[in-house]
């Protein structure tokens, strides 16, 4: 994993309830893995064959990447893991000038609150402290099927550059097809300003 030099912080949400956003540790992986495929089993946020090895998991998850827990400040109690900027594995170039936007996964009792859409906009306007001047854009992806993420992808200024047809599983849905989505690199303050 790569270290975060930005973390920790702390932020207090629209309902009041502060959280605080620390780099992932090691004996944690294993959590964040297990959520992860507890999302695809209920069938909210990924699919089956993203997460139905760990060594693929460790591939496109946690190795080279940013990953980072947000638990509520008062108590400590994981709320979501976050995987952030790291390697596009659509990219071509070895060292990357596209950075894949990171994946959320928030954990059952959390969701339903709002917090989605407002921690990935808090995360992403901390995370452009430490974007390399190199990186040209973030590349996203999501399934059709996931509105969540969709709307979240949208409302960061994301455009759609490709679908991918039938290419990930989920529960209740069978093969649906993944949406590529691309932004240039812009701070995220500059982002918002075109709004």
């Amino acid at each position: 994993m790569v270290d975060i030099p930005w973390l920790p912080v702390t932020h207090t949400l629209c309902d009041g309830t502060s959280v605080t956003i620390r780099s992932m540790r090691r004996d944690e992986v294993l959590h964040f893995w297990d959520a992860l495929k507890s999302a695809a089993e209920s069938g909210v946020g990924y699919g089956f064959d993203e997460v139905y090895d760990l060594d693929v998991f460790m591939r496109y998850y946690v190795d080279g990447f940013c990953n980072c827990v947000i638990e509520l400040t008062q108590t400590g109690e994981v709320v979501s893991y976050f995987n952030g900027y790291g390697p596009c594995q659509l990219a071509r170039t070895a060292d990357p000038v596209i950075k894949d936007g990171g994946n959320m996964i928030l954990k059952p009792k959390y969701r339903g609150r709002g917090w989605y859409s407002e921690l990935s906009r808090i995360l992403h306007k901390t995370a452009d402290k430490s974007i390399d001047s190199k990186i040209r854009g973030m590349q996203s992806d999501t399934a059709v099927v996931n509105l969540p993420v969709n709307l979240v992808i949208m409302y960061m200024n994301y455009k759609v550059n490709g679908i991918l047809p039938r290419s990930i599983y989920f529960k209740e849905h069978g093969w649906v097809d993944m949406v590529l989505c691309f932004r240039p690199y812009r701070s995220y303050d500059e982002q918002l300003s075109k709004l």
